[in-house]
């Protein structure tokens, strides 16, 4: 015997109200934490959301400025865990002081200097043949 699709039932009342929001089992309270570890909350209203979502971070620090960041500003986590979104751990600075900022005391492995050189020289290589072929 065939049996019926779970949404074909008539004994179930199928509406958007039913699995949406809070009425949905994945529901978590407007708050979760994405792939790359950082906590998002439910903001729908917020200029820069996506999909009515804001990184709960940025959220804090707006709060304490009093403002909204601006696209090019980033909020770094002093500790670098990503879930600890107290004021004083977190520090507003743009993209390249960002990238400093991790860079910081990292030097490159030999390996990873001799890949480097290999794709310089190729990348050279490339370039000068180029310029023959235009000439």
């Amino acid at each position: 015997m065939r049996e019926t699709l779970a949404s074909k039932r008539q004994d179930v009342e199928w509406s958007i109200r039913n699995t949406s929001g809070e009425h949905n089992p994945n529901y978590g309270g407007g708050k979760y934490i994405d792939d790359k570890g950082y906590v998002r909350i439910l903001d729908q209203n917020h200029p820069y959301s996506i999909k009515g979502y804001i990184y709960e971070h940025r959220s804090v620090f707006e709060s304490y400025l009093n403002r909204h960041l601006q696209p090019w500003e980033t909020v770094h986590h002093i500790n670098e865990i990503k879930t600890d979104n107290r004021v004083q751990n977190l520090f507003l600075c743009t993209v390249p002081e960002h990238s400093a900022v991790h860079r910081e005391g990292k030097k490159p492995t030999d390996s990873h200097r001799k890949k480097m050189r290999e794709n310089m020289h190729k990348r050279n290589k490339e370039t000068r043949e180029n310029k023959k072929k235009n000439f």
